[in-house]
């Protein structure tokens, strides 16, 4: 748990509520998640990166109006720790994508009503990228 305490205590959520707030820098990070995704890695949360980027895609293009701006701030903050190539624990190590596995499931059980909310509207979150 300590990954997520340094997660919320550094600049993660400030550079989340920013991106947020900007439409091209919320576009460029959903192009930034799939050139991302279309390379193997993670392959355990493939599933769930998926529905992270359909989200965000979604709000990006204005398809999906009706979110939280909460979960959307911890969805585009776990997004940017994935996609950063400064961790807690460098990616190229052993189990160097154990700090990023740890964000991104916090990012998705903090933001699950949200996200149902969300696959109960979206009709096409298959693998599109």
């Amino acid at each position: 748990m300590s990954f997520i305490v340094d997660f919320l205590q550094s600049n993660w959520i400030t550079k989340a509520t920013k991106c947020a707030y900007n439409l091209r820098r919320l576009k460029a990070l959903v192009f930034q998640l799939v050139l991302f995704l279309s390379r193997k890695g993670l392959s355990h949360l493939r599933e769930q990166l998926n529905l992270m980027y359909c989200y965000l895609r979604d709000i990006a293009t204005g398809k999906y109006k009706d979110y939280d701006i909460c979960s959307l701030i911890y969805i585009i903050a776990a997004t940017l720790y994935l996609l950063s190539p400064v961790d807690m624990i460098p990616d190229f190590l052993p189990m160097g994508f154990v700090d990023d596995t740890a964000i991104i499931i916090w990012a998705l059980n903090v933001s699950s009503k949200e996200l149902e909310r969300y696959k109960k509207q979206a009709s096409d979150c298959g693998e599109s990228y």
